[in-house]
């Protein structure tokens, strides 16, 4: 998610009156669990929100206090046949995918296999430069942080993502002069995918193996997660997928849905091997996973490390994500947010969320967690009305909104 002026945020707040309020009435039982009636009353203010957006499917997960309150699934996971959300259907999240990656960055750092501020050029076996700054080597901080000058020129949104062009390809003449923005490394934010993606195959070049194996080994596996950035490798939950849509403003038995993501035949496909220097097109956006594991990712992402019982970072590494980045080791300029995480002040009714946002293919996701009191919201939906004047004004944001005052009220 881009930085967000605090113009915009202000104008943002405002926008809260047009949304649908949280019910009255809300309670816990004993134990701390939503009473039937509240599940009810929030199952009802959700659907009034993505119908409001004109949502095919969504879902959202609220932690409270740190832990998993609920989960509620709304709409539809495919058109045809049609299979409608469950509280496990697996969404693609778009960029709320940098913030895990972060997470599996900070892993392979702790290992002592990656550094935060050490040239990148030394892991992938190749000299790194912008051609405008050729002594100023670019480092995994600067990446992690949309500081390091690159920028996703058109040759990254066609040739690269396509995978006509390797990695080196991209980083070398005549590519590179088109992919950096004209700034010393470290000194100002150029959002960018491509510099997101670069993380992933820093960590695919120090593991010998995929990306997504390292988020496995040191994620997924010891929290219990089914997710993967390769849509193969959920083949076994094909059930599960969620299918994208693009929804036009002018919708209709005439122009229903658009499939834009179909991700039950991309998990059929046959399985691309290793190659550090063709992962960069999956770290920025491709992560598979239900709502309630991405709770558990959201929760991770405000604890000290350690989850259920499961320590997977140290303290010490939590902190360095969370932490502003300006003027911090590589960064030499302002970042305006931690490492793969975005700060988000006073739009979500609370003085500072902290997580990620995602837009891709007409699907929306948030993820955002309240660092003062535990509270958090994770999202996804599958397809809705997205309007290019503010990234921010979707059934994303309204939902998580909403999702804050229900917790706030509790």
């Amino acid at each position: 998610m881009k930085n967000l002026p605090l113009g915009q945020a202000r104008a943002l707040s405002l926008l809260r009156w047009t949304l649908p309020r949280a019910p009255r009435g809300l309670a816990l039982d004993g134990p701390g669990a939503l009473t039937p009636g509240a599940c009810e009353a929030i199952q009802g203010a959700f659907n009034r929100v993505f119908a409001q957006h004109r949502v095919v499917g969504g879902a959202v997960s609220l932690v409270r206090r740190g832990a998993l309150l609920a989960t509620f699934a709304c709409g539809d996971a495919r058109l045809q046949p049609r299979v409608p959300v469950a509280a496990d259907t697996l969404f693609r999240v778009a960029s709320v995918s940098k913030t895990i990656v972060a997470m599996g960055a900070m892993a392979l750092v702790e290992r002592g296999l990656l550094a935060l501020d050490a040239d990148i050029g030394a892991v992938l076996g190749y000299p790194v430069r912008n051609p405008a700054f050729p002594d100023v080597p670019l480092t995994l901080r600067q990446l992690l942080t949309h500081t390091s000058g690159l920028r996703d020129a058109p040759v990254y949104n066609g040739p690269g993502i396509a995978g006509a062009l390797t990695l080196r390809q991209m980083l070398s003449p005549p590519h590179a002069a088109r992919c950096f923005a004209p700034v010393a490394p470290g000194q100002s934010f150029y959002y960018s995918n491509f510099a997101s993606g670069i993380v992933g195959s820093l960590m695919g070049a120090v593991t010998g193996a995929h990306f997504d194996d390292a988020l496995q080994a040191s994620l997924f596996e010891p929290l219990g997660i089914t997710g993967s950035f390769l849509p193969q490798r959920m083949q076994p939950f094909s059930g599960r997928l969620a299918t994208g849509y693009r929804v036009s403003l002018v919708s209709g038995p005439s122009r229903p849905p658009r499939v834009a993501y179909d991700a039950p035949a991309l998990a059929a496909a046959p399985l691309p091997p290793p190659d550090p220097e063709r992962d960069f097109v999956h770290a920025p956006g491709r992560l598979l996973i239900s709502m309630p594991d991405l709770a558990k990712l959201l929760r991770l992402l405000g604890s000290d490390g350690a989850i259920d019982g499961a320590r997977v970072l140290s303290p010490a590494a939590m902190d360095e994500m969370r932490a502003l980045q300006d003027g911090r080791g590589s960064v030499t300029g302002r970042a305006g947010r931690g490492l793969g995480v975005s700060y988000c002040p006073r739009v979500m009714g609370r003085e500072m969320v902290l997580g990620h946002q995602g837009v891709a293919y007409g699907m929306n996701s948030e993820m955002w967690f309240d660092p003062a009191t535990g509270d958090g919201v994770a999202m996804a939906t599958n397809g809705g009305l997205l309007f290019a004047t503010n990234k921010l004004v979707h059934s994303g944001w309204a939902a998580a909104r909403l999702g804050f005052e229900i917790l706030e009220k509790l």
